[in-house]
């Protein structure tokens, strides 16, 4: 395994963009429409269903990351996976564009080039925010993340729904019925891992921290309310997480130790956690220990907290009781391993949940382009033109 702390292009990066940016759904449904806005405190409707089998999938897809000219070995990765997997349900873990539109319209254009797949097989989909999704501000697109839902949510597939009384705009649950009934059997929770920190706290900067923010107080109080009126209404149901920038708790994992970071630590982590995939740079977290994972801890009902960010880390593991792990970076056109080999993590992430079984989720996997007869070559491949707005 590759244990590198960090990769260059992660940091010019980040200091690049901090210095510029101061109903019921079925699986392949042929209708849906917007969800409505969230009451937190009340257990939702499910959306999603479980198909006649009894088994569900879940695809995620991270930092697809680039412009109105996606590359078009990104979108093609996606069609693959999904056409291949038929998931009931898939998302887009984060950064979903860069910053390099000029307009309203290249903005929506960038966001449709990769919900495209998704929408025109009738999957149903969501996206969650990461720290680069309003990059395209400073260029007076003026989309900010709050009128990014607003466009998706005008797509038929489309499953985010809006929750204006808490911070971030992706904060969403969704629910999975049985397919022998309404009742929900497992469920998925979309946070808001926010941007970046702020300026200052309490008349400190934050320089010698990471300054990406973090999942804040009202997002935890929501996910507690949400996940208590759940089980009053439900009893407990089993639950997959999915944000952008990781926790605190995936550098913890992966060394098996706090406050160290060597390689002796890792190699009893692997054995005490049951760690797979690489790390092939530093985790990115967010300034502040935000307690998502005590939350997680004393609710007991998310199997597994999943994130994107760090696109060439692929690791998953258990800390204790509950999954922590990457989908795989999936945009070709944005930072990969380097070199020759630049290309050979983008992928997905599957998941697995079978009705049938007492647990429910079965289990999650990587899938890589590399794997798909999908050219690896450097050399960017943007698409002739951005695809037929709806």
């Amino acid at each position: 395994m590759k244990t590198s702390s960090s990769v260059p292009r992660r940091g010019l990066l980040v200091a690049g963009t901090a210095a510029a940016i101061t109903g019921l759904f079925a699986a392949n449904s042929a209708t849906a429409s917007p969800a409505p806005a969230e009451n937190p405190g009340t257990a939702p409707r499910p959306k999603l269903k479980f198909a006649a089998d009894g088994k569900f999938k879940i695809v995620q897809f991270n930092d697809t990351q680039d412009g109105p000219r996606t590359d078009r070995r990104t979108i093609e990765l996606m069609e693959k996976v999904l056409d291949a997997e038929k998931p009931g349900f898939a998302l887009i873990n984060g950064d979903v564009i860069n910053g390099s539109s000029q307009t309203v319209t290249e903005v929506k254009q960038a966001i449709n080039n990769v919900v495209q797949p998704m929408e025109s097989r009738g999957i149903p989909w969501a996206l969650t925010f990461g720290n680069h999704d309003e990059d395209s501000m400073p260029n007076g697109t003026g989309m900010d993340e709050a009128k990014i839902l607003d466009f998706i949510r005008g797509y038929e597939f489309n499953a985010n729904s809006k929750n204006d009384k808490i911070v971030g705009e992706s904060n969403s649950q969704l629910l999975i019925a049985s397919s022998k009934s309404a009742k929900p059997v497992f469920g998925i929770w979309l946070l808001d891992s926010n941007r970046y920190a702020p300026k200052t706290v309490g008349g400190q900067d934050f320089e010698g921290l990471m300054s990406y923010d973090w999942i804040r107080p009202e997002q935890i109080a929501w996910y507690r309310q949400a996940s208590i009126a759940t089980e009053n209404r439900y009893g407990k149901v089993q639950s997959l997480m999915f944000f952008h920038i990781p926790l605190w708790e995936h550098n913890h994992m992966w060394y098996g130790a706090q406050f160290t970071s060597n390689d002796a630590d890792h190699e009893k982590a692997i054995k005490k956690h049951s760690i797979v995939g690489v790390k092939n740079e530093g985790v990115y977290t967010g300034a502040f220990n935000s307690g998502m994972f005590a939350a997680l801890q004393e609710r007991g009902d998310v199997r597994g907290v999943y994130c994107g960010h760090d696109h060439i880390n692929t690791y998953m593991g258990d800390y204790y009781g509950i999954e922590l792990g990457y989908g795989p970076g999936t945009g070709f056109g944005t930072y990969g391993l380097g070199g020759t080999e630049n290309h050979h993590l983008r992928g997905a992430r599957v998941f697995e949940l079978d009705e049938n079984k007492k647990s429910v989720y079965a289990g999650t996997r990587t899938v890589f382009a590399k794997d798909l007869g999908i050219d690896m070559g450097t050399q960017g491949q943007p698409i002739d033109g951005p695809l037929p707005l709806p």
